[in-house]
């Protein structure tokens, strides 16, 4: 389980960096939205396995 978790904060990390780095707000919005929409579903994914995680 927290092999999971590392990877999916991994990702996380790294769209977010992405978005940052590539300036992708003001050069492709699009994009950065759906990217940041990703950011935040796996925001909400690695709550729920960490409190699974925790009731085990």
């Amino acid at each position: 389980m927290n092999f999971v978790i590392e990877l999916l904060e991994e990702n996380k990390k790294y769209l977010e960096r992405n978005v940052i780095k590539k300036n992708l707000m003001q050069v492709n919005m699009q994009k950065a939205t759906r990217d940041l929409k990703k950011v935040s579903e796996l925001k909400k994914a690695i709550k729920i396995l960490k409190i699974k995680n925790r009731k085990q």
